[in-house]
């Protein structure tokens, strides 16, 4: 094992006054047993993270046998998703209080081509941008591990986060740029549905940013509905989302992400209430992920016990050239 062995070994337990610093040096942005090289900066020597559950301390169950009815007993949810099953995630008070790391996570798998794609975006320049790409599952899907994604599940599938590695820190690239990224992650996909922040379509006395990614790379798109909170019945995007997450029961849930979808992994579980406002987001916490997923569950509504059927809208595919300009007026006659 000469050269080979760790030089460091460290073990740890969510919660108490290191769970901060343990979660950004060595869980945040990566996935489980992927190895890194850190740069000189940080040490540069190979880093991993390598989960545990109870289950992986088989010696356990018969050195201690009361030990997991001991963690039950601890009275917090949160806590004893922390202890029982090394949750980094749980956070006390968090916007998303029904994210579950082993219920939304799902390992990676080559997705069927008759599923339909959406694009999601949320722009940034000088914070992050943050570009989801989502398929809809179409009948019940057999997952390996045994678990089964049911029919109108979300499935985040890739991302792409415009951050330096700083926090809340944007690459500043110009918007054709962006567009032309974002033409090379797709390749082949097929994008019925894309939605972008709709103050990407305000003009300003030029053409919009929707406007110049479509005319530098053909990429369309159309306004995101914004709605944030719950307001007279009509439902708001933060409980589109939460609806998801809770899904038809606690083995099916609406909306998984891949496990290499590490910065929404990273960014949306600890998101906070606002004080002033507690319905809806801290808009002071990194969350322009989340608005990009409140984007793509509003352009696919689905409410548990509500809606027999999925409301299908009109795709990219479906919408008529009159559509295309009610929904980007601005766009010049060029644009048509």
């Amino acid at each position: 094992f000469k050269g080979r062995f760790p030089r460091i070994l460290c073990r740890a337990n969510p919660g108490n006054v290191g769970h901060l610093f343990v979660k950004s040096t060595f869980v945040d942005g990566v996935e489980p047993m992927e190895l890194r090289q850190m740069s000189p900066a940080e040490g540069g020597m190979v880093r991993q993270f390598i989960p545990a559950r109870l289950e992986d301390n088989p010696s356990m169950e018969q050195d201690d046998p009361g030990y997991e009815q001991r963690l039950q007993g601890l009275g917090s949810e949160t806590l004893v998703k922390a202890m029982r099953y090394g949750d980094w995630n749980v956070v006390e008070g968090a916007f998303f209080d029904k994210w579950d790391t082993l219920r939304h996570v799902v390992r990676p798998f080559s997705i069927p081509k008759d599923w339909t794609k959406i694009r999601s975006m949320d722009w940034g320049y000088a914070a992050p941008f943050s570009v989801g790409w989502w398929a809809v599952v179409g009948d019940d899907y057999p997952l390996d591990d045994g678990r089964t994604l049911p029919r109108g599940c979300l499935v985040r599938y890739r991302e792409w986060y415009g951050s330096t590695g700083v926090p809340n820190v944007g690459l500043r690239l110009e918007v054709e740029e962006v567009a032309k990224g974002i033409k090379s992650l797709e390749r082949d996909d097929k994008i019925k549905i894309a939605v972008l922040d709709p103050s990407a379509f305000a003009t300003n006395g030029g053409p919009s940013l929707a406007e110049r990614m479509y005319k530098s790379h053909r990429l369309v798109f159309r306004p995101a509905d914004n709605s944030r909170v719950t307001q007279r019945g009509a439902m708001g995007g933060w409980d589109m989302v939460r609806q998801r997450l809770v899904g038809q029961s606690p083995e099916r849930p609406m909306l998984v992400v891949f496990s290499n979808c590490v910065d929404f992994i990273r960014t949306v579980p600890v998101l906070q209430h606002d004080r002033h406002r507690p319905e809806d987001l801290d808009t002071d916490g990194e969350d322009h992920v989340a608005d990009e997923v409140r984007y793509a569950c509003m352009s696919r509504p689905w409410v548990a016990g509500h809606m027999k059927t999925e409301f299908k809208p009109k795709t990219l595919q479906t919408m008529t050239l009159n559509d295309l300009w009610a929904a980007q007026p601005k766009y010049s006659d060029e644009r048509i």
